[in-house]
């Protein structure tokens, strides 16, 4: 990780810029680039035990379910909840119909991980997890105070 950092450096044009912050965030903006490519690269070199375990990783840290719903994988493969149904019709994606012929499935959610909004639906369950965190610690802080 390291390596990338010092790989994101400053480009004589950076001397036009002013602003200090302006130019940290030239470098950010850089930087994010930088691990984005590095974050393709090993999507395409992880083998199938490696990215499983990865999953399983980021599952605890943001509360991530083992299986979602049509909704949710049409969310992350950003393609219609119709075409996800077939996807699980065809065998393509791996899931289980809950009730025959009600178009219900139970998606395994780590097959989506390389899809193009997996990072929308980290986020989104990270902020749900602040949420329902900051929401338990003011119930336990109201009946801790006995109110």
């Amino acid at each position: 990780m390291l390596e990338l950092l010092n790989s994101v450096k400053s480009l004589p044009s950076d001397e036009r810029i002013k602003s200090k912050r302006a130019r940290e965030y030239v470098k950010l903006m850089r930087l994010y680039e930088e691990l984005e490519r590095e974050k393709a690269r090993l999507d395409r070199e992880l083998e199938e035990d490696e990215k499983q375990e990865a999953f399983e990783a980021l599952s605890s840290e943001f509360n991530i379910p083992p299986h979602v719903t049509v909704r949710d994988a049409a969310e992350i493969m950003g393609i219609s909840p119709q075409m996800v149904r077939r996807y699980c019709a065809e065998g393509k994606l791996s899931a289980q119909q809950t009730l025959e012929g009600s178009g219900k499935w139970r998606i395994a959610t780590a097959q989506l991980m390389e899809q193009p909004n997996w990072e929308r639906f980290i986020d989104k369950r990270a902020k749900l997890k602040k949420q329902s965190t900051a929401l338990a610690d003011e119930v336990l802080a109201q009946l801790d105070s006995g109110v």
